[in-house]
């Protein structure tokens, strides 16, 4: 598979990414959102004038968290940890995730978690070490070559 997602004319080897990196973005990942969601709890105590609790605040928290991925997978195919750990989200022609394949992956990356994790762990089963939410939609998660 080769990265082209940073120019058309430049192209990387890409491999398939392992399930230590990957689970070391969403460590790192963690951490942005939690203090993401200190934030907007800050700023919901201050308008509110008391603790926030119900469906509004925490659909507001879902919105940030899926906006978040969302957003960096379909800017550059990474989130701020994907990128310390030097893994992309791409398609199979090497192109940046477009929205229905963002929205399956998703929809379908908290069914790998909540299977204790083996949504994650099929990527040693599959030949193309996909996970569940890639397979379904359609993208890779590849681990991009160090850079000089």
């Amino acid at each position: 598979m080769t990265d082209s997602g940073e120019s058309k004319n430049t192209s990387l080897q890409a491999y398939p990414a392992g399930l230590g990196r990957r689970l070391g973005a969403i460590c790192y990942d963690s951490l942005l959102i939690i203090a993401l969601f200190f934030a907007t709890g800050y700023v919901w105590v201050l308008v509110s004038g008391d603790v926030v609790t119900g469906p509004a605040f925490q659909f507001t928290l879902l919105a940030e968290l899926l906006g978040f991925f969302a957003y960096c997978w379909r800017k550059q195919g990474e989130t701020l940890g994907m990128r310390a750990w030097k893994i992309r989200v791409l398609d199979g022609n090497g192109e940046l995730p477009n929205w229905r394949q963002i929205a399956l992956r998703l929809s379908v990356a908290p069914l790998s978690i909540a299977c204790f994790g083996f949504g994650y762990a099929w990527l040693y089963l599959n030949p193309q070490k996909q996970t569940w939410h890639d397979k379904a939609s359609g993208t890779f998660t590849v681990q991009l070559p160090d850079r000089d």
